[in-house]
């Protein structure tokens, strides 16, 4: 991919491959599995440490994380368990040493100016490897946990919007 960007010599999301290859909820329980079953995905930081690494040794360009602030309840609790993504990804930026390390902002709980700061510190610790995901927050309980009502979805991308004009 022709770019003029300073990243792209380090920053797989910018290589040539047209199909780029990703690993998905590394950081949270049961990862995307919605199951009793014995074996699921246990997060912790030595098993994240596990599964990047293999990732990023095998050409994986994107490590990406599932932004919770808490379990969907239930019988599973489905990502219950679950690793902030800013400080988990400034954690994988020091492991994984060629994949792009993604964290993820819900744009209702997260200042653009908080997240533009550690974006760029993670970036830093990356090489220019660092990503970030936008997302508009849909569950309202974890909405709730930060005192703001679920807006309506025309609202949340105007509300992400101008979050990206500040950061």
């Amino acid at each position: 991919m022709a770019t003029d960007d300073p990243r792209a010599a380090t920053n797989p999301l910018f290589n040539d491959n047209k199909f780029k290859l990703g690993t998905f909820a590394i950081n949270v329980s049961n990862g995307a599995a919605i199951t009793t079953v014995d074996g699921v995905f246990e997060t912790t930081w030595p098993n994240v440490i596990k599964l990047a690494k293999i990732a990023d040794e095998a050409g994986i360009e994107a490590i990406v994380p599932v932004a919770r602030w808490r379990g969907f309840g239930g019988e599973t609790n489905f990502n219950g368990t679950c690793f902030e993504t800013y400080t988990w990804a400034a954690g994988l930026g020091s492991v994984a040493k060629n994949a792009a390390i993604f964290a993820i902002s819900h744009v209702p709980a997260v200042h653009p100016i908080l997240a533009a700061k550690q974006a760029t510190t993670i970036d830093h610790i990356t090489g220019g490897r660092f990503a970030l995901n936008i997302v508009c927050g849909w569950f309202q309980p974890e909405m709730e946990m930060f005192g703001r009502p679920i807006m309506e979805h025309e609202k949340r991308y105007e509300y992400a919007t101008e979050w990206l004009n500040i950061a």
